[in-house]
């Protein structure tokens, strides 16, 4: 299956994940959700929101990747795919007329390419380190199947508030991390499925959404720890 075309793609109100660096060694990459405001093809650059943390006027002259999900046909499961692009400034943009925001301004991409590499290290919590997850409107923690850096997958059984959510809706989550830290996060629906042998169960895949970078160091540190403990266990040492 070819890429999605260019056009479809880079066009107002669409999403789009900065990738803006990386630390193999710590399985860390710092990771900014924008929306594109406008494009202007023929002069070769895009306009989309500033971040947050934000991008800085340091920063220009930086190549950086955007990625994006891409659904063929609203069933199809989604694919990741990314492109190249430099910053090229930061500027005030008219939302309307009066209404002034901070933007910035991307080199307009030449292709796409399949993003298969994932972007954080996912493990499963284990009973050393407990970690709870909460929605709103229900009292116990929620079964998480797996945490990183980027986001959770976690399970629940049947709650209408998570099965009324489609995908690309945003709601906030508290995550207790044995009650060293707990967070309240903006996350964003990224994939719910169901497995035919637990009916009664439904799962669900979030992403984390601007979150501080003290935040992000935080939950790479947790993933790390966990990692730790599960070789341990592994080599008898627990």
């Amino acid at each position: 299956m070819p890429p999605p075309d260019i056009k479809r793609v880079i066009q107002p109100s669409t999403k789009l994940d900065l990738i803006i660096g990386a630390n193999e060694d710590r399985n860390w990459v710092d990771v900014r959700s924008t929306i594109i405001y406008d494009v202007f093809p023929n002069d070769g650059y895009f306009i989309v929101a500033q971040t947050d943390p934000p991008i800085l006027n340091s920063m220009e002259g930086e190549t950086i990747e955007a990625s994006f999900l891409w659904y063929e046909d609203p069933t199809s499961e989604p694919k990741r795919y990314a492109f190249s692009s430099i910053i090229q400034g930061l500027e005030d943009y008219e939302l309307s007329r009066g209404n002034s925001v901070k933007a910035v301004r991307l080199k307009y991409p030449k292709y796409f390419y399949r993003r298969n590499l994932r972007f954080f290290y996912r493990v499963t919590p284990v009973n050393e380190y407990p970690i709870e997850l909460y929605v709103p409107g229900y009292p116990e923690s929620l079964p998480i199947i797996d945490i990183s850096g980027g986001g959770i997958c976690f399970s629940h059984p049947k709650l209408d508030f998570l099965e009324r959510l489609k995908k690309g809706e945003r709601f906030r989550l508290v995550i207790n991390f044995n009650e060293e830290k707990k967070m309240k996060v903006l996350v964003e629906v990224v994939r719910k499925f169901a497995k035919p042998e637990m009916p009664k169960i439904s799962f669900m895949a979030v992403k984390f959404l601007d979150l501080p970078p003290t935040d992000r160091e935080f939950l790479v540190t947790v993933v790390k720890r966990i990692e730790r403990i599960i070789l341990r266990k592994r080599a008898g040492l627990i």
